[in-house]
């Protein structure tokens, strides 16, 4: 039976953050149920990131030129190479991390292509107490805009939650959410998806 592959993204810049214990918690928990899923998580404080500049390349010519000057070029392969996608966040100020919009911004050609569309997503939310809503959204939002076909949305609060039993509840949820999903698209893709049509189409024209 073929391996499905799950990519992480971790936007946090701690190594030793909540968000990184619990996402590798997760993912090993979901691999010891399952030997056919293999996980890789990535940690983009390990990359060198530079930030967007704003050239509009990629919305004219389709890549992005800073590709070549950093190592982004390696997370765009590895996404590619995933079947399902979890984001990953803190919560920072009432939003993602920094070093999580920075990465956003750098794949931002993809929500007008919709790269990604085929593979399955999940986000994960860490906060302290407060701001988790707004932040578990976004992820969302920003999964469906690349294609993904976003399944469920976990949230961990620190003040609320043993990690231990979170980590147990959100892997029953996982398999569950697996089980459940039909075809690789929904509602909100497809109109993503015309939307996109209809705009590009009237470029064209």
């Amino acid at each position: 039976m073929d391996m499905t592959k799950i990519v992480a993204i971790v936007g946090s810049n701690n190594k030793n953050s909540v968000t990184n214990l619990v996402m590798f918690k997760l993912l090993n928990n979901i691999k010891s149920q399952n030997e056919n899923y293999k996980c890789e998580i990535i940690c983009l404080s390990d990359y060198n990131i530079k930030y967007c500049e704003s050239c509009e390349t990629c919305f004219k010519r389709g890549f992005c030129p800073i590709d070549k000057k950093d190592d982004f070029a390696v997370i765009r392969r590895k996404l590619k190479e995933g079947d399902i996608i979890f984001f990953a966040s803190p919560v920072y100020a009432h939003n993602v991390s920094g070093i999580m919009k920075t990465f956003f911004d750098r794949i931002a050609v993809s929500c007008h292509l919709l790269d990604f569309a085929g593979k399955l997503g999940f986000t994960l939310t860490s906060t302290y107490n407060n701001g988790q809503e707004k932040v578990k959204l976004y992820l969302k939002d920003l999964q469906r805009d690349i294609g993904v076909k976003n399944l469920n949305n976990y949230t961990f609060v620190r003040t609320l939650d043993s990690i231990n039993e979170f980590v147990e509840a959100s892997t029953i949820s996982f398999f569950k959410n697996i089980g459940l999903n039909y075809g690789y698209a929904d509602r909100c893709l497809e109109e993503k998806f015309n939307q996109l049509r209809d705009i590009y189409g009237q470029i064209d024209g």
